[in-house]
């Protein structure tokens, strides 16, 4: 794939040539996991609205040293949210507080991808479920999304990518080095870490 050349200072270290997502060592998401204080009604949200599939189902001990729940024997239940990925929940006990999804460190929302050609029904199929979610909403640069809220309280989103554009979730991510330099340049004041960011970005051509 071509790259835009980046300008600029000797400190910028040079573009990889290579912008392919084969060159990522991570494939994506293994599983994410949510916590829930009522794991029925997140069981019937998640294969009755969202149309995922229940595929496992386990306790999990507690365990110390890597950050697990601090509860044992848990409820850990997996579904199958499509493209080989997991979408998981955590059983908490009841009566905690609610995590806020503005805090640092918290979850801001969820965001699923669907085929253009299937968005219309999948909206449909939300709202039909007696689901409140919002009228389509345009992004900009081809993406569609629409927002609405889980059983717990959780923001998702379902994005799509409009007829016309790249469908590929990574490859509608790809901006010019324009648009990217004008972005940067208001986190750094610093050139050489714009140049540095600019250099380690798989750029589209302008």
């Amino acid at each position: 794939m071509e790259l835009a050349q980046a300008q600029g200072t000797a400190d910028a270290e040079p573009r990889d040539v290579a912008s392919d997502s084969a060159d990522v060592p991570l494939r994506g998401i293994d599983h994410l996991a949510i916590v829930s204080d009522d794991l029925p009604g997140t069981l019937d949200f998640y294969t009755r609205v969202l149309q995922m599939r229940l595929i496992h189902v386990r306790r999990v001990p507690f365990a110390a040293d890597r950050g697990q729940p601090p509860y044992d024997q848990l409820r850990h239940y997996f579904f199958d949210m499509g493209n080989d990925s997991l979408f998981a929940v955590f059983e908490y006990p009841k009566g905690l507080p609610k995590q806020n999804r503005d805090h640092i460190g918290g979850m801001q929302h969820v965001a699923f991808h669907v085929p253009h050609r299937r968005f219309d029904e999948v909206r449909a199929h939300v709202r039909s479920c007696g689901i409140d979610i919002t009228d389509p909403i345009d992004l900009g640069d081809g993406f569609l999304s629409v927002y609405f809220y889980d059983n717990n309280g959780i923001r998702l989103e379902i994005s799509t990518r409009v007829e016309g554009f790249d469908p590929s979730v990574v490859e509608s991510a790809r901006q010019t080095e324009a648009s990217a330099r004008e972005e940067l340049q208001t986190l750094f004041d610093d050139p050489a870490e714009v140049e540095k960011w600019l250099s380690r970005m798989p750029l589209k051509a302008e």
